[in-house]
């Protein structure tokens, strides 16, 4: 690889960091403070985000860019047919005095066949047959914050070209389940414990390969 051919590659490198800090500084981890988008991860690895502070490899970088411009164009077309009431508006739903989840919806269409509808866009290499967990977990936080019956979870596949869309009823004892996970995150958060090491427990070890606190984890 020639001087000029590193170069660019560490420019472009240089410029997604310091695109994710701008990003990073409205969306800053604080203890009592949860993210929708992270509850269904490892909460090992949420506890030593929280804790120790972000980590983010160059490589997650670009995948985090390449989902950014999947959502800009979904949206952007969704415009041309519909009406886009709201577009990554931010909401806020109070579990104590002393926890909130904080989250940004990625698109409300409204008055389209006299309907609204609450959608989150995902990009993926793999279309799954059914959505999946974690993300169901996060719309239902915004169908409650909004008061909505039902959303839709809409895949993008970046490596097909497929269109997949879910939809999904608003389910009380699966948002019970996700204020009782925030609990026992900020649990371990405040007493400074590490959790349990949960994606190893479950088998779910792609998250243990892309995780950036492995090391950290199985000492």
């Amino acid at each position: 690889m020639s001087e000029e051919e590193k170069k660019l590659e560490e420019l472009l490198k240089q410029g997604l960091v310091s695109l994710h800090e701008k990003e990073k500084n409205s969306h800053k981890t604080e203890k009592g403070v949860y993210y929708p988008s992270a509850l269904g991860s490892c909460l090992r690895k949420q506890y030593y985000t929280y804790t120790l502070g972000e980590r983010v490899s160059p490589e997650e970088l670009v995948i985090f860019a390449t989902g950014k411009g999947v959502h800009e164009t979904i949206a952007r077309a969704f415009g041309e047919v519909a009406t886009i009431e709201k577009e990554e508006e931010n909401i806020s739903l109070e579990i104590s005095p002393a926890i909130k989840l904080k989250g940004r919806i990625d698109l409300l269409i409204a008055d389209y066949d006299g309907k609204k509808y609450l959608i989150e866009a995902k990009s993926t290499s793999k279309t799954p047959d059914t959505p999946f967990e974690e993300h169901v977990l996060q719309l239902q936080v915004y169908m409650h914050a909004l008061n909505y019956e039902e959303g839709f979870i809409l895949y993008w596949n970046k490596v097909t070209g497929e269109i997949k869309v879910f939809k999904v009823q608003k389910n009380e004892e699966v948002l019970k389940n996700v204020f009782e996970r925030v609990k026992k995150l900020d649990y371990y958060v405040s007493k400074n414990v590490p959790p349990e090491p949960e994606a190893i427990l479950k088998g779910r070890f792609w998250e243990c390969e892309k995780c950036p606190f492995l090391e950290l984890c199985i000492r």
